[in-house]
């Protein structure tokens, strides 16, 4: 992981993607978004607000620990909502190897959907699963600008503690009141 490349993102590209993902979203007559927890929260609340504010359901799905993929990807909680005959959007913010997409779109085939679409605003280039909307692919771990304090954790763990980490942050891209803040 020493030699991992790193792109840190800022919230003006994020949401720049998602309001140019946004044009080849609107006209597809979606009742539903289902962020895909924790990651497409963020995402997911911005393609609401754009949608004029269509309901979130959430399913959260765990295949990452401390920037390390776990071995299996799983559903941890699942929404309560009734999906018959609706067209859904399903969001997160990055389909990395493709896993989280797969495991919630063969959930929610079973619940007899009008329609499924997924979306993610970044891919990355060994995705087995390409979202129905994407914006870029992106070879590196992505810092997105809402997990500092999860990235800065992982570095001190990566890179042998606060100073070296420090470094490391800067090197990525961090400026140095996000770093004050967070470590």
């Amino acid at each position: 992981m020493l030699d991992q490349k790193f792109y840190k993102l800022s919230w003006v590209k994020l949401e720049r993607d998602c309001l140019e993902l946004y044009s080849q979203v609107k006209d597809k007559n979606i009742d539903l978004i289902v962020s895909i927890s924790r990651g497409g929260i963020v995402v997911a609340r911005i393609f609401s607000d754009l949608l004029d504010n269509l309901h979130i359901s959430q399913i959260t799905i765990t295949g990452y620990e401390d920037l390390k993929k776990q071995k299996k990807t799983v559903i941890t909680e699942e929404p309560p909502t009734d999906f018959k005959n609706k067209t859904l959007l399903i969001v997160d913010e990055v389909s990395d190897t493709g896993a989280a997409l797969d495991v919630a779109k063969k959930y929610f085939q079973k619940k007899s959907p009008k329609k499924i679409y997924t979306l993610t605003p970044y891919i990355k280039p060994h995705t087995k699963t390409i979202p129905d909307f994407w914006k870029q692919n992106i070879d590196a771990w992505i810092i997105f600008p809402y997990e500092l304090r999860e990235t800065a954790r992982a570095f001190i763990k990566m890179f042998g503690g606060r100073k070296h980490a420090k470094k490391k942050l800067i090197e990525v891209g961090l400026e140095r009141f996000e770093i004050d803040a967070i470590i």
